[in-house]
């Protein structure tokens, strides 16, 4: 191989090498949304964090009502890798409606899934129509 050519690896060699130190690398993200859709497609539950690695700035429950009649008595409930975070108050959804629960920490919180319990109260028992969960890690 000619001196040129070896001179020409060595630059480039040592370039590359130091794009990998000056680049920097992407946390795992502490984003993203995942849903579950009710038994006979009556409605989906939903879970919806923001923020980044650790950081959870929040974590947003959700109901749709994906039918046109009114669902009575729901309720939705946020819980996450230490237990229970939030249980919002009873509402009724309108048909094609949607209801949310939201906490927002804006803090460094423990890894591990976190999730959405939509729960619907009827004939003196509470049943659980759709639970979703995320996974926070760093």
């Amino acid at each position: 191989m000619s001196s040129s050519k070896i001179r020409f690896a060595a630059v480039a060699g040592g370039v590359l090498l130091a794009t990998a130190f000056v680049l920097p690398t992407s946390s795992a993200m502490a984003s993203g949304r995942s849903c579950q859709v009710e038994a006979g497609n009556l409605g989906d539950s939903c879970v919806a964090i923001s923020g980044s690695g650790l950081h959870v700035n929040s974590v947003v429950g959700s109901y749709e009502n994906l039918t046109a009649s009114l669902k009575s008595d729901v309720h939705i409930e946020l819980s996450g890798p230490n237990g229970l975070i939030k249980d919002c108050a009873q509402v009724n959804v309108a048909g094609n409606a949607t209801t949310t629960c939201t906490w927002a920490p804006n803090a460094n919180e423990a890894s591990g899934n976190y999730c959405t319990t939509t729960w619907q109260y009827g004939s003196g028992i509470y049943t659980d129509i759709g639970h979703a969960c995320l996974d926070v890690h760093s």
